[in-house]
């Protein structure tokens, strides 16, 4: 009778554990951040079937250079001059190159040896090149005591791009973390020229 009470017990553990898990995986917010980008034709549409997001896996560097060249609203690359060793037209993705190297291009990222294409990118590196991409008045300030990576936090906090600040800094970024945060980006670029516009068109009416 007690093993058979352990087992009964350890199955409903497991069974509640996987049902939280299954909860949190498929959260509503982080779905409609996902159905969002796609509908913008920035990730594959799996509105049908959320599952197919993948949101709890990691996300490679590659796939966030596509998306910030995205929201910066650059076109791709017409050819890859092989300004990274492990990025070209042939390794170890083509359609990588075209998106990485014209984030270069607009002095969005730096150029390096290497850009590790293939390799998890952490949840700072997300910010910044987001927060790059999103054309914000931006820059490291050498002279602060802050890290690199506490310093594009406390701006994309003031900035409202993330609503709270994180300490885990190299940990890797999930898709449910970065579907948020680029949706997030997105609106608020949105936000900004809408209201560059109002301005401009307010100031033209004055003037006249």
């Amino acid at each position: 009778m007690k093993k058979i009470a352990i087992i009964i017990l350890s199955i409903f553990m497991f069974s509640s554990a996987f049902s939280e898990y299954t909860a949190i995986k498929y959260s509503s917010t982080e779905i409609e951040a996902a159905n969002s980008l796609a509908e913008r034709w920035i990730i594959n549409n799996h509105k049908d079937d959320p599952k197919n997001y993948n949101l709890w896996d990691f996300v490679l560097r590659q796939e966030i250079a596509a998306v910030s060249r995205w929201v910066a609203w650059l076109p791709k690359k017409k050819w890859c001059e092989g300004l990274f060793t492990d990025v070209s037209a042939t390794k170890p993705n083509s359609w990588a190159c075209l998106s990485i190297e014209v984030l270069v291009d607009n002095w969005l990222i730096t150029k390096n040896t290497e850009f590790r294409p293939e390799h998890n990118i952490t949840k700072a590196e997300t910010l910044w090149m987001l927060i790059r991409s999103i054309w914000f008045d931006y820059s490291y300030d050498p002279k602060n005591t802050k890290s690199w990576q506490e310093q594009i936090v406390d701006y994309a906090f003031a900035k409202w791009v993330i609503k709270a600040k994180f300490t885990d800094y190299n940990t890797y970024a999930t898709r449910w973390w970065v579907f948020m945060i680029a949706d997030t980006t997105i609106k608020k670029d949105e936000e900004i020229k809408i209201k560059e516009k109002i301005e401009k068109w307010i100031y033209s009416d004055v003037t006249l």
